[in-house]
């Protein structure tokens, strides 16, 4: 896997449950993350760190000696591994084909499943990541090529990353993503009374959450209500946010809180009244997608708004408000319609819970990829 640069992030969040609800099942697993952050991890005892923050990569030349390290990092762990074990990787570049010899086929004993959250040339485009996106034209197929299975978080992911394996029949597999619902409480919910409206984000802002369309949105409406937006978290994506609310003089409708955990994050949510989901994603090429922190938003019980289909959320499910995946400013008074509509029924957020109980929790989830591997296993391993 590769974490992370906070062991409190989203994606770290993530392996953490996914790593605890297998081992629940009976799964002998480990986690094994290659960090290139400072942030102190847990003391699991599934759990290894390899940090890469003493090679530096401030030019591209420093960053491919980087991945250069990464690389060997997976090639002793696939070593490392029987014909009896999985190699389950959360894909995030073709590092492990900088030494190809330790990921083919031929070479190994270990069967290997790659995980993919996106279209990962799409992202690299988007994010000038000029390394991830010429190392995954010229690998990114072999890899593909030479993995034992392909995981999907959708079902389009799941389709492009078999396609750009070139092998129609590659065993494949689509799981949107999860939450552990019980690592969160519901959130006490505020009272609408039509003075304020509190919007949240929590994310690594990046462009593909689309902020810079709310607020345009925000620019444009006129409307008595007072919004507000709050984004709890950090990001490439802050500065220019600042600076474009800044020229459409809404700074005062723009707070930024910083990275937030635990109770101070809790308040967070306990004071707004509608999260705000990604509204960019269309930019890297996705027509769906299944963003983890929107499960979180159903998990705590705050409705919220989203700019892309997600699979996991029927388009009749009356807590999601499904605004155009395109370029236009945000339409507020929709929005704010949205809001009076859903907190009229002072339930929501224990409706919202019982859904991410009962559709999102990692139990859900790892119940059906568990069974998956272990096909995998039995079907190569005889």
């Amino acid at each position: 896997m590769f974490g992370g640069q906070n062991a409190n992030d989203g994606i770290n969040k993530k392996l953490f449950s996914q790593v605890s609800e297998l081992r629940r099942l009976g799964v002998d697993i480990r986690l094994i993350l290659v960090s290139v952050g400072n942030s102190p991890y847990p003391s699991y005892d599934y759990l290894t760190v390899y940090r890469v923050d003493e090679v530096s990569a401030g030019n591209f030349f420093e960053r491919i000696k980087r991945a250069r390290e990464i690389a060997k990092i997976f090639g002793e762990i696939i070593e490392s591994l029987s014909c009896d074990d999985v190699l389950y990787y959360r894909y995030s570049d073709p590092f492990p084909l900088y030494y190809p010899n330790n990921y083919i086929r031929w070479f190994r004993k270990c069967r290997i499943v790659t995980e993919h959250q996106t279209k990962e040339l799409d992202e690299f485009k988007l994010k000038d990541n000029y390394l991830g996106y010429y190392s995954e034209i010229l690998l990114g197929k072999l890899l593909r090529r030479q993995s034992d299975a392909i995981i999907g978080v959708t079902d389009e992911i799941t389709q492009y990353e078999v396609a750009r394996s070139g092998n129609p029949t590659t065993p494949n597999l689509t799981i949107g993503n999860g939450f552990a619902t019980q690592s969160v409480s519901v959130r006490q919910a505020p009272d609408l009374n039509g003075d304020d409206l509190h919007l949240l984000c929590v994310a690594s802002v990046s462009r593909w959450h689309g902020l810079d369309r709310l607020l345009q949105g925000l620019a444009i409406y006129n409307g008595m209500t007072r919004i507000v937006l709050h984004i709890a978290g950090d990001g490439p994506e802050l500065p220019h946010l600042q600076k474009l609310a800044d020229n459409l003089n809404i700074s005062d409708q723009l707070v930024l809180h910083g990275f937030l955990t635990g109770e101070a994050l809790d308040a967070l949510f306990d004071r707004c009244h509608i999260a705000v989901g990604s509204l960019g994603v269309h930019r890297i090429g996705l027509k769906e997608a299944s963003v983890l922190k929107a499960r979180e938003y159903c998990a705590r019980g705050i409705p919220f708004i989203y700019g892309i289909s997600d699979p996991d959320f029927p388009l009749d499910f009356p807590y999601v408000l499904n605004l155009p995946a395109d370029e236009s400013s945000i339409d507020i008074e929709q929005v704010l319609a949205f809001a009076k509509e859903v907190c009229t029924d002072s339930n929501h957020p224990q409706k919202m819970r019982h859904y991410a109980e009962e559709y999102l929790d990692w139990s859900v989830k790892m119940k059906k990829l568990k069974g998956f591997l272990e096909t995998r296993v039995g079907k190569n391993g005889n």
